[in-house]
C-alpha cells in the first residue's frame, strides 16, 4: 500500500504579493527569496558579495527548490538550467505561468497578509481565490497620532475593525509577540488608560501596553463576530526581532483569561524551534489552532521530522499550512508538492505500524491540507476529489 494525496486540493494559509510580470531573473535574485537573515549595512566588495550569494545559492530550501523545478521543467538540477527554463515560460506569460503552477498543486484559495485595500489592482496577481487579513499593527500606530485619549483610541479602533470585517477581511493579523518586550499579562482599560499620553509620546513599553490593550480587544470581538486574529511566531524575516518571547509560551497568560476562552487564535508560520510549544498550545487549549506555514518550503529537508511532531500532539483538526509565499509562484507550488509527499511517507509509516487506519490517515491528509482551514473560515468545501 502506498498512500498518495496529490490529487488532494491545497489551502494556502499564509501568502504574500507575488510578481507575475513578464520577467527574466538571475539564480541569486530567486534564492534571495528564502534568506531571513541580515542584510548587509554597508557595500560588501566584490570578494565579499560573492562570498555571500554562494551560501545563499546552498540554503537547503534552494537546493529543494532547484530539485523539484527540475523535474518539472526535465532539465538539468543546476540553478543556471533551472531559472533559464523558468525566464523561458515567464517571458512569454508570467501570469499564465503562475496559473500553471497553481493549476498543478492544487491550490483551492491563499490567505493574503498585505495591506493593500480591497480591489486593488496589485492583488489580482493571485490565480485564485483570497481572503484577506487586516494588520492591526499600521492601524494601531495611527490611531495613537489621530486620537487625543485612550477612550477615542479604543473606540475608534472597535469601529475600524468592525467596517473592515464588512468589508470582508476574515482576519486579523498581528505581531504581538515581537512587539511586546515585557511580561504577556492581562491589562485593565484603567491602567492602559493611565499609560496612553507616554505612548504617544514614544515610550517604548507604555506603547507596548496599549497594544496588548488592542490586541485584548481583538480576542473579545473574535467570539462575538467569529473570526480569527492570526498571531506571528517565530522567525519573522528580521534578525534584529528574533527575541526568545517570540515562543508561543509567552502567551499563555492570556490563554488562562476565561474572557479569552473562546477566541480564535492561529499560532502563525510555526517555525524553528518551536513547534512542539505551538502543538502543545494548540492541545490544551481548544480555541487555538496551529499553522506550520514557515516550514514549507523552507524546512523541506527537515518537514517530516516536523509533521511527526505536530502530530503527535495537536489534534489533527487544528493543523494548518501556508506556504509562506512572497516574491514568486514556485513557493506555494513547492509547499503542496513537499507536504503532500511528506505526508504521504509520515502516515504510510504509522498505518504501516498499525497505529493509524489507511482512512484515518486519509482523513487527516484532508484537514490538514484543506478542510482544517475551511472549517475554521466557514468556507465551502470544493467538489474536487
Amino acid at each position: 500500500m502506498m498512500l498518495d494525496f496529490s490529487d488532494y486540493p491545497f489551502f494556502d494559509n499564509h501568502t504574500h504579493r507575488i510578481n507575475i510580470s513578464n520577467r527574466r531573473i538571475r539564480p541569486i535574485d530567486f534564492a534571495m527569496a528564502f534568506v531571513h537573515g541580515r542584510a548587509p549595512v554597508h557595500e560588501l566588495d566584490n570578494a565579499a558579495q560573492q562570498e555571500r550569494e554562494y551560501n545563499i545559492m546552498n540554503m537547503g530550501v534552494v537546493k529543494t527548490m532547484i530539485s523539484l523545478m527540475a523535474q518539472k521543467y526535465d532539465c538539468e538540477a543546476t540553478p543556471e538550467a533551472v531559472i533559464a527554463a523558468r525566464n523561458e515560460r515567464t517571458e512569454k506569460d508570467g501570469f499564465g505561468y503562475a496559473q500553471e503552477l497553481y493549476r498543478e498543486a492544487g491550490v483551492i484559495g491563499e490567505v493574503v497578509d498585505d495591506g493593500a485595500e480591497f480591489g486593488d489592482p496589485v492583488l489580482q496577481c493571485f490565480p485564485t481565490r483570497i481572503y484577506r487579513l487586516f494588520q492591526m499593527d499600521p492601524c494601531v500606530r495611527t490611531l495613537l497620532k489621530d486620537c487625543e485619549d485612550y477612550t477615542a483610541f479604543m473606540t475608534r479602533f472597535d469601529t475600524i475593525l468592525r467596517r473592515k470585517l464588512e468589508e470582508g477581511f476574515i482576519g486579523v493579523k498581528s505581531h504581538l509577540l515581537e512587539l511586546r518586550s515585557q511580561p504577556m499579562i492581562p491589562i485593565s482599560d484603567e491602567e492602559a488608560s493611565a499609560r496612553y499620553t507616554m505612548a504617544v509620546n514614544g515610550d517604548r513599553k507604555a506603547f507596548e501596553d496599549i497594544y496588548l490593550a488592542a490586541f485584548q480587544q481583538v480576542l473579545i470581538m473574535t467570539q462575538e463576530l467569529g473570526f480569527s486574529v492570526h498571531v506571528h511566531t517565530g522567525c519573522t524575516g528580521n534578525p534584529n526581532d528574533l527575541q526568545t518571547d517570540t515562543d508561543p509560551y509567552v502567551i499563555v497568560p492570556l490563554m488562562r483569561d476565561d474572557r479569552f476562552a473562546d477566541a480564535r487564535i492561529v499560532l502563525l508560520h510555526g517555525n524553528p524551534p518551536d513547534f512542539g510549544h505551538a502543538a502543545w498550545l494548540t492541545h490544551c487549549y481548544p480555541n487555538v489552532w496551529v499553522d506550520i506555514g514557515w516550514s514549507l518550503p523552507w524546512l523541506s529537508l527537515n518537514i517530516e521530522q516536523i509533521l511527526e511532531t505536530v502530530l503527535s500532539i495537536a489534534p489533527h483538526s487544528k493543523i494548518m499550512l501556508g506556504s509562506g509565499q512572497h516574491d514568486h509562484a514556485e513557493i506555494v507550488w513547492a509547499a503542496s508538492k513537499v507536504s503532500k509527499t511528506a505526508l504521504a511517507n509520515v502516515l504510510e509509516r504509522k498505518v504501516s505500524a498499525g497505529l493509524l487506519s489507511k482512512e484515518q490517515a486519509e482523513e487527516t491528509a484532508r484537514q490538514i491540507l484543506y478542510k482544517n482551514a475551511l472549517r475554521l473560515y466557514g468556507l465551502r468545501e470544493p467538489d474536487v476529489e
